[in-house]
């Protein structure tokens, strides 16, 4: 029998529509026994009746922690290697500090730059040190001394290291 709907209150519950469910024709094979199902439970006076409430598939807790697991790793991978992922952000970051160091860099070149453009604009002192220097230009009379490269290393003395020990 199956319950379609039972109808509480004051006293005992009461059963309203009640229905016999038509069993169905099992089809055997001559030489095979049916074997009982776990669905259906067995009672004195009806052998096929089904359960109550029939048992589904067991899931086991560990299988779902793995599932779960697997499915937070993919995740985790995808955000770690997407065009927008962790990895990507932080090279994006590193290329944009770096692109303000040089940002910061060429201001400070182009301030210079303006102050010596200035400086030769006003100054003649400044005009007349870049002619001497860079291009070795000198006034009537004068005397130019060219050194060579390294001279400073030949004449001043090496400096005495820590380890000799020095006379007093």
């Amino acid at each position: 029998m199956r319950f379609e709907r039972i109808v509480g209150g004051e006293g005992p519950p009461r059963i309203v529509g009640v229905r016999r469910v038509p069993q169905r024709p099992v089809r055997l094979e001559p030489s095979r026994e049916p074997e009982p199902s776990p669905r259906h439970t067995r009672t004195g006076h009806d052998e096929d009746a089904p359960a109550a409430r029939p048992e589904g598939r067991r899931v086991r807790p560990a299988s779902v922690v793995v599932v779960s697991m697997l499915l937070s790793a993919l995740v985790f991978g995808i955000f770690l290697v997407s065009d927008r992922g962790l990895l990507q952000v932080r090279k994006q970051r590193r290329q944009l500090a770096k692109a303000r160091e040089e940002v910061a860099q060429l201001e400070t070149d182009n301030k210079r730059l303006e102050a010596e453009v200035l400086a030769l604009k006003n100054d003649p002192r400044s005009l007349e040190k870049i002619a001497r220097e860079e291009l070795n230009l000198v006034r009537p009379g004068e005397v130019v001394l060219v050194l060579p490269d390294g001279w400073e290393q030949r004449v001043k003395p090496a400096a005495p290291s820590s380890a000799t020990p020095v006379p007093r």
